[in-house]
């Protein structure tokens, strides 16, 4: 039982389905003392380390659940699913119904919920419109509401360094995936996925080129730098926040309201007026909150949902074959740099979530940090390393399965996340820019 959580997902990537289906079956049992009558798993690209499903119980409720894993967690991870501590500093976040936040057994259980998460709702925009694709006004409306409650919560949370940050569960996303055990040296995912594969030997060092823009720094020294800067200890003596952590769009409900009121074809069924009623607007609420705290590093906290909701393009991070047919992509690969020219640029929705996040929680807890003489010198270099994480830990961009186009695509955008421009700027160093106080 103790290794539930690992053992399922194992089961499924051997084509175990059954087998996975018991031990599920059998962990909901016995944690959370229910009868279970029928379980099925979903299939989720954005929720790559984690399984979830919907389970039916004898009485006739039924139940979204999800059980979650992580390399090391036994060491790394204390407490996951914090839905309360959110709420309470006034959040709009979903409370499950039942959680387990034993390391081995991390489940949770919430009320079965119909309505699209707002990833689903962004990428039948962007696959109907493309690079047009922009959001409806009432769920933009939705989408600078929540930016601005999260902006608003992490200055009023904003605090003094504290030493029970070093181990917050935030640092599972980043530093404790990019390192060895020792934490003094380059491994986990990243050794997993990089240096354990030949092919990314002869990239490690060399210089990108990208749309024009060169890049002062190779993806070996981003790692390395990376782990440095990223290092709990290192972190712990910077200010923190309360703050969900992990708030991609894959974590987060549409509510209340039609996504497509406004003619978005992206509805997965929120609801709407009837034909004589004025259809309501949608509201967001965030669920899963596996890494939040209320000692976050202030400039970890909004790192994630600002690269996986604006900065990376849909397709080329969780669908790599959309991404080789719906993009043109010409690469030089030279002694010493690699060129690459492409067309996959951020769609207007993008743009959108991008200056949201910007002007409601970037600008405002930077400002703050400033006025506090709290912020750090070497900020930008921080939060860029986190971004740089953000693309090269959560999938293996280099995976067999990834045309060689869409490999060096994705390891580009990963360089400039995280490298700031030799000559020229791009999109990264314009939003830095853009929310320097």
């Amino acid at each position: 039982m103790s290794s539930s959580s690992a053992l399922i997902p194992a089961l499924l990537k051997g084509g175990q389905g059954q087998a996975a289906g018991r031990v599920a079956t059998e962990a909901l049992r016995a944690t959370f003392d229910l009868d279970v009558a029928d379980l099925a798993f979903t299939q989720d690209e954005y929720s790559l380390n984690s399984v979830s499903g919907k389970v039916s119980l004898t009485d006739g409720r039924t139940f979204f659940f999800k059980f979650h894993h992580e390399e090391g967690e036994e060491e790394n991870v204390t407490e996951y699913y914090r839905a309360q501590l959110l709420s309470d500093a006034g959040l709009p976040v979903e409370v499950p119904f039942a959680a387990s936040t034993v390391p081995g057994t991390q489940m949770v259980l919430y009320e079965l919920r119909r309505e699209p998460r707002m990833a689903d709702v962004c990428a039948d925009l962007e696959r109907a419109w493309g690079a047009g694709a922009t959001l409806p006004p009432r769920l933009l409306a939705a989408r600078r509401a929540l930016d601005a409650r999260t902006g608003e919560v992490m200055t009023e949370t904003l605090g003094p360094a504290v030493a029970s940050s070093a181990g917050a569960a935030i640092h599972q996303l980043f530093h404790h995936r990019l390192v060895d055990r020792s934490a003094r040296a380059l491994g986990g995912r990243y050794r997993a996925y990089y240096l354990e594969d030949p092919a990314f030997a002869p990239l490690a060092d060399k210089r990108w080129r990208v749309n024009g823009v060169e890049y002062r720094s190779t993806l070996a020294e981003l790692a390395t730098q990376a782990m440095v800067l990223l290092a709990p200890a290192a972190l712990a003596a910077l200010p923190v926040v309360t703050a969900h952590g992990d708030d991609h769009h894959g974590n987060v409900w549409v509510m209340d309201g039609s996504p497509d009121d406004d003619n978005c074809p992206g509805n997965g069924g929120g609801g709407g007026g009837g034909p004589t009623s004025p259809p309501r607007a949608p509201t967001l609420r965030l669920f899963d909150p596996a890494f939040a705290g209320t000692d976050l590093p202030a400039l970890l906290a909004p790192v994630k949902a600002t690269f996986h909701n604006a900065l990376a393009h849909p397709f080329w991070l969780y669908h790599p074959a959309e991404a080789a047919q719906r993009s043109t992509i010409e690469v030089d690969r030279g002694a010493e740099v690699v060129e690459l020219t492409d067309d996959a640029h951020l769609s207007g929705l993008r743009r959108q979530v991008l200056d949201s996040a910007a002007e409601l929680v970037w600008a405002p807890l930077l400002a703050e940090l400033a006025r506090r003489s709290w912020l750090a010198g070497n900020w930008r270099a921080i939060v860029r390393s986190a971004l740089f994480c953000c693309p090269m830990l959560v999938t293996n961009l280099t995976a067999s399965h990834r045309s060689e186009p869409v490999r060096l695509l994705g390891l580009a955008r990963a360089v400039a996340a995280g490298s700031e421009p030799a000559s020229g700027s791009d999109e990264v160093s314009r939003f830095l820019d853009g929310v320097t106080p």
